[in-house]
């Protein structure tokens, strides 16, 4: 854990262990290993501040499948849509994630949760 991470932690007065629960992804996102074209819902669990969410939303419009995307911090939730005719793929989301938490650098990384498709 960063420095960064344990000083916004400790001032927030809560302790926090890590997203045991969270190191694999949920059976929701299990079922989406592909997302076809459309409109989703994506849990994103470990989001500490509304930067977080910035940096997610910046990562995941940068790939070619992703059409829009926006997040909703109070929900921990991103609201994306995959282009027509295009698949975005969970490994592809999850590594636009890693990126997000590393352009935020706040030591903390985003999973995964439930996925639910938008009719």
């Amino acid at each position: 854990m960063s420095l960064r991470l344990a000083a916004l932690i400790l001032a927030a007065g809560t302790a926090w262990s890590g997203p045991k629960e969270f190191s694999l992804p949920s059976e929701d996102a299990k079922a989406y290993k592909r997302m076809p074209s459309g409109h989703y819902a994506v849990k994103v669990i470990g989001m500490l501040t509304t930067t977080c969410g910035r940096g997610i939303e910046i990562e995941t419009m940068r790939l070619p499948e992703v059409e829009s995307a926006k997040v909703d911090f109070d929900k921990e939730t991103m609201f994306l849509t995959v282009r027509i005719n295009h698949t975005l793929r969970l490994p592809t989301l999850r590594k636009a994630l890693h990126l997000a938490s590393d352009r935020v650098n706040l030591g903390v990384d985003y999973f995964v949760g439930r996925i639910t498709f938008i009719p």
